[in-house]
Formats: C-alpha cells, sequence, structure tokens
C-alpha cells in the first residue's frame, strides 16, 4: 500500500493492475498470488463507485505514464499506458448514476 488513508482502494487497485500487466509479460515466474493479494486483503469485492474510480484512476495513470514516456524518451512506459487505455475502452462499463448506482 502506497498510503493509508479512506477511499484509496481503487486508485491502490488501479497501479497494481498496470503493474500486474508489466510484470506478467516481463517476470513471467512471478507468482500469480502477488496479483491476487490486494484485492483479497480488503476482504470484500469492490462497490459500484470504487469500480467507477478504478476506470478513472486507472486511465489518469495511463495518460501520465505516455506523456511522461514520450517527454522521457521511455517507450516501454508510454506504450503500457496505451495498452490500459485500450484495455479499459473494449471493457466499456456502464455508466453510474448521481447516486453512484449503476444506470
Amino acid at each position: 500500500m502506497t498510503r493509508s488513508e479512506p477511499d484509496v482502494r481503487a486508485e491502490q487497485e488501479a497501479l497494481f493492475s498496470t503493474g500486474a500487466e508489466h510484470y506478467a509479460r516481463h517476470r513471467p515466474g512471478l507468482p500469480a498470488v502477488l496479483f491476487e493479494a490486494l484485492p483479497a486483503g480488503y476482504g470484500r469485492p469492490l462497490t459500484a463507485i470504487e469500480e467507477a474510480r478504478l476506470v478513472i484512476d486507472a486511465a489518469l495513470d495511463a495518460v501520465s505514464g505516455i506523456a511522461y514516456g514520450v517527454a522521457h524518451n521511455d517507450p516501454e512506459l508510454a506504450e503500457r499506458g496505451r495498452r490500459t487505455l485500450a484495455r479499459l475502452r473494449a471493457e466499456r462499463r456502464a455508466p453510474l448514476s448521481p447516486t453512484g448506482d449503476a444506470t
């Protein structure tokens, strides 16, 4: 965990999911249990609001990675951001209502 504060779970999972993709590509021998530890540690599934926040945080992390990768000649980081955005587009979720319920 990078921080211990309220409402940080979705941010943690967004960063973890993009990192998990990276390690799956470059360190295939890494045990899958490592990537199951974060979600299991919370003891419950994501709420609808946390799911929405996960998408937002993953998109922000991806765009940040693309910008940084391009500016600092790090094509691997930029490509990771592009793959994350492509995955998010492919997974398009139903939008939430103002109360946080799936529409």
